[in-house]
């Protein structure tokens, strides 16, 4: 056999070599394909009484007539149960002198609203055509909505009668935020006179106004105006209040009967950063995938509550009739929750490199999309947060193409709170 006891290659010829190499991988890199997310412009104004208005726009929405809206509430934790009752209420017949609905009567002019319930931030959202012969009118009908409000006795012993029966995830905010929270049933009955006062109140804690469409200058100062009216009776909420998580992990059971699914919540530390935003998308969807292989499921969601000033993420999983007749796979199945440092996208490049690419695929849709920027505008970057929407705007597309293993694994062992960690069993 050959044998040969010199190295095949001399020390300066290994040195180049090695430089040569790093050289090539840097230029792979650099010449690696780039995926361009749409980056919108952001204009500001504040209403006569100090609400700020955000508006953001892109060139390529320049054919589209679809403009969206949100009013972003933060009102308090207290009466939380009431709280989510008045909003559903809203959307139902609380026009003056009708018994149609919000949605009926905005239907024929290309308009709809619809509203969000969470214990640090609530919405009104309100999605419109920027057509004149259609802005107008929807602003007029907006203004008698908010302004005139009239709730209507049968429809508050209409939705009494159907009385939100999730349990689990109002076991599930008790635990978590149970020593700042009153999450409790909404009396047996309630008046008209208490709605409405819960509704003015809730009007003077608006944190602020997002604006996602295009809009001609016509447009803009038609809208520019009719906001001055529609918010005549509301003020600027004073800043979100402060929500203390749980200090260690807990686990309790809703029922004695059979698992039929879980519910999850943990707390998170303030999102400061894009990288912070991007690192909780990927490690999101392979969690979910993970519970549901854990949990031979094949139905489950996440949801990442991000609004300052205490982020946190809700999961839920329905546990299949086909586990359960295996007692040894139900004994087992006593928890959701999977750590983070045992996701493949923790551990294995490939697994990372592949979920990164999933979400910049998808971004590039989302990104084009006002309903998406409306989104991020009203639930992640806000103002006065430490992630503001100009530097979410500005960075998140350099950020996504340039995000690495490396930094997903520092953000998620700096974001996650594990002692607030929270589960409920559902056994019906």
């Amino acid at each position: 056999m050959f044998k040969r006891d010199k190295p095949l290659f001399s020390r300066p010829a290994l040195a180049v070599i090695i430089v040569l190499s790093t050289l090539a991988v840097w230029l792979l890199n650099l010449t690696s394909p780039k995926t361009e997310l749409a980056t919108p412009r952001i204009e500001s104004w504040q209403t006569a009484n100090g609400i700020p208005v955000y508006w953001l726009y892109q060139n390529a929405w320049q054919g589209s007539d679809k403009v969206e809206l949100t009013i972003v509430l933060n009102g308090p934790s207290t009466d939380a149960a009431l709280t989510k009752k008045t909003l559903t209420l809203l959307t139902g017949p609380t026009l003056p002198l009708s018994t149609a609905t919000i949605n009926q009567r905005l239907a024929p002019i290309a308009a709809q609203v619809s509203t969000y319930y969470s214990l640090p931030q609530q919405q009104i959202n309100i999605t419109f055509s920027n057509r004149p012969q259609f802005l107008k009118p929807t602003l007029s009908l907006l203004d008698t909505w908010l302004n005139q409000t009239q709730f209507k006795a049968n429809a508050i012993l209409r939705s009494e009668s159907r009385a939100d029966n999730d349990l689990g995830q109002q076991q599930l905010m008790l635990q978590l935020f149970g020593s700042t929270a009153t999450v409790e049933p909404t009396p047996a009955s309630l008046s008209i006179a208490q709605v409405s006062q819960h509704f003015a109140s809730l009007k003077q804690q608006v944190s602020h106004i997002m604006i996602a469409g295009a809009l001609d200058d016509v447009a803009q100062q038609q809208l520019a105006q009719g906001l001055q009216q529609i918010t005549q009776s509301m003020q600027p909420s004073s800043g979100p209040l402060a929500h203390i998580l749980a200090t260690q992990p807990a686990t309790s059971t809703l029922g004695a009967e059979t698992l039929k699914a879980m519910y999850g919540a943990i707390g998170l530390h303030p999102l400061t950063s894009v990288e912070d935003w991007l690192a909780l998308q990927i490690w999101a969807k392979d969690s979910l995938e993970a519970q549901k292989q854990q949990l031979h499921s094949q139905t489950g969601q996440w949801l990442l509550h991000l609004a300052p000033p205490q982020a946190f993420v809700t999961w839920q999983l329905q546990i299949p009739q086909a586990v359960l007749q295996n007692a040894a796979t139900e004994t087992q199945s006593q928890t959701s929750w999977v750590a983070a440092n045992s996701l493949p996208s923790y551990q294995d490049n490939a697994a990372f490199s592949n979920l990164k690419q999933q979400l910049l695929t998808q971004l590039e849709s989302l990104s084009q999309n006002p309903s998406w920027w409306r989104a991020i505008g009203s639930s992640v970057a806000l103002p006065k947060a430490p992630l503001s929407l100009e530097d979410f705007a500005k960075r998140y597309s350099d950020a996504a193409n340039s995000f690495t293993m490396e930094q997903y694994q520092q953000r998620i062992d700096q974001l996650l709170i594990p002692s607030s960690r929270q589960e409920v069993l559902i056994k019906l």
